[in-house]
């Protein structure tokens, strides 16, 4: 039997249906037996589903990424 660690691992692929019959038979049963690997994997597509629904963040002007690059130089050097 998959342990839970397995089943976090294979969670997008369930959800995607991209696991072999085997090991959605295998993924199957346990989901019967835990609870808590249901409870993930409700959380799982519950964020999914949400983050869909999140706006395309706008891109950032070559002067703006400039900025970013120069401060994350300057704190790299401080630590």
């Amino acid at each position: 039997m998959l342990s839970c660690r397995d089943m976090a691992a294979k969670a997008s692929d369930h959800i995607e249906k991209k696991l072999t019959l085997g090991q959605s038979l295998s993924y199957g049963v346990h989901l019967l037996r835990c609870g808590y690997c249901r409870q993930f994997l409700r959380h799982l597509r519950t964020t999914i589903k949400l983050s869909q629904r999140l706006p395309a963040p706008e891109p950032l002007s070559d002067a703006e990424a400039e900025k970013i690059v120069l401060h994350t130089l300057k704190q790299s050097e401080h630590n």
